[in-house]
């Protein structure tokens, strides 16, 4: 069962040829386990063996793309007692966001370099059918079911959240339903054809890095990654590089002025996307809403650079 103690999972391992296995960390998605022989055991929280066996099509598809980091590499699958395990390859290197710190007024040059190398390889994954096999959040079909373009993709993803979970937003964004409309009207008007892996989650708990500040491996794949546009992957990483620290809003501006200069991108369709981000994630964590992510979503979504500007 899911809600074993870590040292009853320790034996499941010993128990299954690794005798060394000890704890290593803990987070929403559940724990991992040191397993020794260079790999990891992840103990799920929620995600069932057929998704996982789809994040296991999309890691060996990064695998090949011949990435300058390591990403995971999912072995096998197991259904245990009502869990799902993984036995994955271990990774190596120092949390990204252990070198900064929130009270940063300006963002870290290194860390900065960092993501951008990071976006920058990601970037150059073309997708493939299995990337688009993937759900997002906590959805139960995949994020292109029944959809042909990334915008209609999207489209429906901003649909299905606020039809859930709008009330909430409503609440406490100022003419949300203004708002929502005009975001939606500019997603569907966008025509994105280069498609790419996108992570979705680009922050410094997911990005390891060694003593040079060269990034070493990825992780944690799955809470939006997709095949998308790769603009979408950007404006995250900018928004949510330092999300609760008390400069976080001119951190987040600095970072989406330097990642639309450095690929390319519109200014207005990074914002576009930020705001699409926190209309898609508000409740990820918290259904209720109760929570520090949904207060920073909201607050995104009053931010008159993000949601008024570029759209009148």
């Amino acid at each position: 069962m899911q809600q074993r103690h870590a040292e009853e999972w320790v034996d499941y391992f010993a128990s299954n040829g690794y005798p060394d296995a000890q704890p290593l960390a803990s987070g929403m998605e559940g724990a991992v386990y040191k397993l020794g022989k260079e790999l990891v055991g992840k103990v799920w929280a929620r995600r069932k063996a057929d998704e996982l066996a789809r994040l296991q099509g999309f890691y060996a598809d990064l695998a090949t793309a011949g990435l300058p980091f390591a990403t995971p590499v999912i072995h096998e699958v197991v259904a245990v007692d009502g869990s799902t395990v993984t036995i994955e390859r271990e990774l190596h290197g120092t949390l990204l966001q252990n070198r900064l710190s929130e009270d940063d007024v300006v963002p870290r040059a290194e860390a900065v370099d960092c993501v951008i190398g990071v976006l920058r390889g990601l970037r150059s994954v073309k997708e493939t059918a299995r990337m688009r096999e993937l759900t997002v959040l906590d959805e139960p079909h995949s994020f292109w079911s029944g959809n042909r373009s990334w915008s209609d993709a999207l489209v429906a993803l901003m649909a299905r959240r606020v039809q859930k979970f709008g009330d909430q937003l409503r609440a406490r964004v100022e003419n949300f339903d203004g708002k929502y409309s005009r975001i939606v009207e500019k997603v569907a008007a966008y025509n994105c054809d280069h498609l790419t892996a996108i992570h979705g989650d680009l922050c410094g708990v997911n990005i390891l890095v060694d003593d040079a500040f060269k990034t070493s491996a990825v992780l944690d794949f799955g809470f939006l990654s997709t095949a998308g546009d790769p603009a979408f992957d950007t404006t995250i990483a900018a928004a949510i590089f330092n999300m609760y620290g008390p400069h976080t809003q001119s951190i987040a501006d600095t970072l989406t002025a330097r990642f639309a200069q450095e690929f390319g991108h519109p200014v207005e369709l990074l914002l576009l996307y930020q705001a699409v981000y926190a209309i898609i994630s508000s409740n990820a964590y918290d259904p209720n809403g109760q929570d520090g992510h949904f207060a920073w979503c909201a607050a995104i979504l009053n931010r008159d650079n993000v949601t008024t500007s570029q759209l009148n």
